[in-house]
Order: structure tokens, then sequence, then C-alpha cells
């Protein structure tokens, strides 16, 4: 059954030598003159970041609590992964976040959202040390290459819808004692001249004057002035980290992604166990319902696991290679074919609501390329901006598990479970693919099929993306977008699967792939403002 391809517009497409995708028309044209200018796909994913942190407040900015990405350097043949989680505050305790029941016995509830909002939210925020960090190690440019777009759309105004325009000015209001905006009609433009100011600060001094200068003191007396934990030792201590990657081989090709406490790991076991029943002609063709299930079927197996066993991993029970290795991953296939030979609904192991992300990626003429993915979390992270700076800080400590004991609960210095997945695919020593997505939980489903649509279904970029999706954790009922059509839905219900249809995924994923010497970039479908600009158009 062919899904309603009138549902999913078709994904505008850009075919060049470098390209660079974003959420945002303005931070992938960015990315692209850094290209056309020099610059190599890192400078133009730092370029890119920079600029998305200015233009979409409401999913992060420099202030957002993590970032992380993956990278191929030509050069090399090196594949390169940084990890700028959040890191737990010295004072964190695992009690901190008080936890009520619920009426799943398996799940739980929040009295209030000090977890989400204020300033126990607050970790220290990662996503200005990966920028930076990224381009000092495989980056080109310099500092003021690459951040004066941002800079320059911090002065001159940034186009935001009413909503967002709305919470910025009411944030920034509350930040420097003012008195709330009026409810009139919104500016077109929204300038933002106190960020400005410190993206200045951070060209001139790097990224020290954010984490153990004065911003970065005045990021944590406004914190513990508010009854928050963070202190600046906790900011002077951070940095992010070049890290080992993630990998498993699918179809001839090595897929790597960050390691945990990102959620790539899981993205790549779910597209690792759908090879092997794919293989094992337990799985349909692209958009036949027996793919869809297959798929569904492979995520619950991968989300248990997940929720279970991932996190930092200092505190996992083994080394997260282990979770990939194929002893391990048949394994976890005996679970999928029981899954799929009995169909049950699962079980709750723990729910999680927030999206608030932004994913972009570049590649260049030659053969590098890097998938990155920063946050705040929810929208607007934790609603409070630092006086004097218009830093809006991410909070990071929402992400962990409020309940004691469990491999991603809160402790001192820790950094969380999240979901960012970015994920790049090699094949011959050469990179051909590159994925992630934004959508809080839907980015780990997301990143997989996307992978399963290209490589293992054989589905061209733009299908890949455009193709109907679904969602499920570790318990039914699954989301499923309507496009799949009324047959595949159907076939599934009479399965005995419980399925919500939605007309559109809450995700958003973009991609970049690799024919004949030029990239094809391929911004979401489903997302308006998303482009991807090239250098020079084929």
């Amino acid at each position: 059954m062919l899904m309603n391809e009138l549902a999913v517009p078709r994904p505008k497409q850009v075919r060049s030598t470098a390209v660079c995708v974003a959420p945002d028309r303005l931070a992938a044209e960015a990315g692209a003159e850094i290209l056309r200018r020099g610059g190599n796909a890192f400078d133009a994913a730092v370029t890119a970041g920079f600029v998305e942190a200015v233009v979409s407040p409401f999913n992060c900015g420099i202030g957002g609590y993590a970032a992380t990405g993956v990278g191929f350097r030509a050069q090399t043949g090196q594949v390169v992964a940084l990890d700028a989680n959040a890191v737990a505050p010295a004072a964190a305790r695992a009690r901190m976040f008080p936890v009520l029941p619920s009426t799943d016995p398996d799940g739980y509830r929040l009295p209030d959202d000090r977890h989400r909002h204020g300033p126990l939210s607050i970790a220290v925020p990662g996503v200005l040390s990966g920028l930076l960090t990224m381009l000092k190690e495989w980056g080109s440019l310099d500092r003021k290459t690459v951040i004066a777009p941002a800079i320059r759309l911090a002065k001159e105004g940034v186009p935001l819808i009413p909503a967002h325009a709305h919470t910025w000015r009411t944030i920034e209001a509350r930040a420097e004692g003012a008195p709330a905006p009026d409810f009139g009609a919104p500016p077109k433009l929204v300038p933002m001249p106190r960020l400005a100011d410190t993206l200045e600060a951070i060209v001139h001094e790097g990224p020290d004057v954010f984490y153990s200068g004065w911003i970065g003191r005045l990021i944590s007396d406004h914190v513990r002035k508010l009854g928050g934990l963070l202190t600046h030792d906790d900011m002077a201590a951070y940095h992010a980290r070049v890290v080992e990657p993630a990998s498993v081989e699918v179809r001839g090709h090595v897929l790597s992604t960050p390691p945990p406490a990102s959620g790539g790991l899981t993205s790549l076991q779910i597209a690792a166990l759908f090879d092997r029943l794919e293989r094992a002609g337990k799985a349909g063709p692209a958009h036949d319902a027996r793919a869809y299930e297959a798929l569904l079927e492979c995520a619950k197996v991968a989300w248990d696991e997940r929720l279970r066993r991932v996190g930092d991993p200092s505190a996992m029970d083994v080394p997260p290679c282990d979770l990939l290795t194929s002893g391990h991953l048949d394994d976890l296939l005996e679970r999928v074919l029981e899954g799929l030979a009995h169909p049950e609904p699962g079980r709750l192991v723990a729910p999680d609501p927030l999206k608030g992300t932004v994913h972009l990626a570049a590649a260049d003429a030659s053969g590098n390329v890097v998938s990155w993915t920063q946050t705040h979390g929810g929208g607007f992270g934790s609603m409070l901006m630092v006086p004097g700076t218009g830093v809006v800080l991410g909070h990071g400590m929402t992400r962990f598990e409020p309940r004691p004991g469990w491999v991603n609960s809160i402790a001192p210095g820790k950094r969380p479970l999240h979901n960012m997945a970015p994920v790049i695919a090699i094949a011959d020593g050469k990179a051909v693919l590159a994925v992630g997505a934004s959508g809080g939980r839907t980015i780990v489903n997301n990143s997989a099929a996307v992978v399963i649509n290209q490589l293992i279904l054989g589905l061209a970029p733009g299908d890949a993306l455009a193709a109907p999706r679904l969602q499920c954790e570790t318990i039914e009922p699954a989301v499923i977008e309507s496009a799949a059509g009324e047959e595949c839905i159907a076939a599934l219900r009479a399965r005995g699967h419980r399925l919500t249809e939605v007309a559109r995924d809450a995700g958003n994923t973009h991609l970049i792939a690799r024919d004949k010497g030029l990239w094809t970039g391929v911004p979401e479908p489903r997302m308006a403002l998303a482009a991807a600009a090239g250098v020079p158009a084929v």
C-alpha cells in the first residue's frame, strides 16, 4: 500500500558541491555563505548554529543546555564526535524534585514545574562551548568570521512568530526589571542588542568569558540569587568533550553517532534491528504495514533498554559500545521477534513531553560533513534570561530522571540523558549521509527511520524524509501520520496495535546525502521555514 502522496509536500532539495541545511533559511544561507568564502563544513555548521541561537530562541540559544554532533574529516578519513551536554551542579541531589504517584503504576507526576522552569531547572549550559570547541578542533576560520552573521541579526532584529516575540520580550523585561511589554501588534523584527553585545564579547575573549569569566559570574550569580544551585565553580569547570563515536554497520555503511548520554545509540540500535528483520523477510517494503510494524516493535525494545540502561556512561552498567555488538543486537532481536509474533501494547517506563531543539548539517566540496543538534530542552528552556546579557538559559536538570535509583537519576557533576541523535554514514571511506532531527523523543525514532528509509528500503533522499512517520517508545498507542493510508493503518490495527492518527508528525528531520560527487541537501518538508543552501547550485 503506497502512502497518500498528497499529504506531505515534496522537499525543496538543493544539489551542490557544498551545502548547509537548517531549520531556518537565515541559518542555512549563513552557513552556505561561509562555504562560498572557503570555510569547511565545520565552519558552516558553527555559523549556522550561532544564527539559529539568535533566530530561534524558542528552541535554542548560546545558553542552551546541550548540543552534540558527529562529523567526518575527509583528509584523514576520521569520524569525530563532540559532547556538549549539560552538567549538573555540584550541589544537585537525587531527590531535589519530589515525585508523586500517577494513575499508571509505572509512571509518576510532579507537584509543580520547578524542574522545568526557574532556577532549579538550570545546569551548566553546553551549547556555547560546543560550538566553539567544534570550531577550534576542526574548523578553519576565526571566531569573528563565523559569529558575525549572528551578531548582525541580533543587532538588526529577527523575525519571530507573535507568540515567541511576546515571550522573548516578556522574559527580557523581567530580567531587566522593566515593565511587561504591551499585548499590541508584535514588531516585525525583534532586536536583541544585549545578546549582540554578549556575542561580541565572545568574539574577543573566547569561551572562557562565558564560563570562567565575567559573563559566567553573571550567570551563576543570577541563578543563585533566584534560589538555584549553579555556582561560578560549576561554570568555570565546564568544557565540551571530544569523544569516541558509537558505531554499527548496516548494509555496508558504518553508522556513527555521539555516544550516550545522547540518543543516537538507540537510533543505531533501531536501524540495526530493522536491518536484521528485513534481511530475514520479517519487514515489508517502504510504506507497507509490515515495515511500520517492524519499526514499531524495534522501537519498543530499543526504547525500553534506553530508558533502563542508558545515561551518562559513568553510571551505565556496561560500556555503551557493548550495546551495539552483534551478540547483544541478536539478543534484542529475539525480543523484537516475540513482539511481532505476539503483539502487545507494552508498558510505560518514563514519560517525557518536552520538545525544543534545532538540527542542522553541512558538507563541503572536500568531502567533510557534520551533523549537529543543539537545544534549550523545552520552549525557551528555563524561561530565565540573565540580566544585561540577552542569554536565556536552558533547563538541563529537567532531562534527568527525578526518581532515585535509575541510571539517569540526578547526581552532582552528572550529564543527563537527552534525545539528540545526529548520525552520519560512511561507505568505502567516504561520508555519504548525514541525518538528524528535532522534536523531543521523536528525534531518536526519526533519525533511525530516515536511515532505514534510505539505506535499507532504498528510498531517494527526498522520499526518505517525506515518507509517513510512526512514533512509539515503550508503550502504545503508537502515533502514525494519516498519510500512511487507510489500508496500512487498518492492517496494523487488525494485528492488534493501538494507533493514534495525526496529520503531521511532531518532529523535524533534515539530511544531506552524497551521490556522484555532489551533495543533496534536503530540509524537513513539513517545516515551512526549513531550507537548504548550496555552493554552487547545480
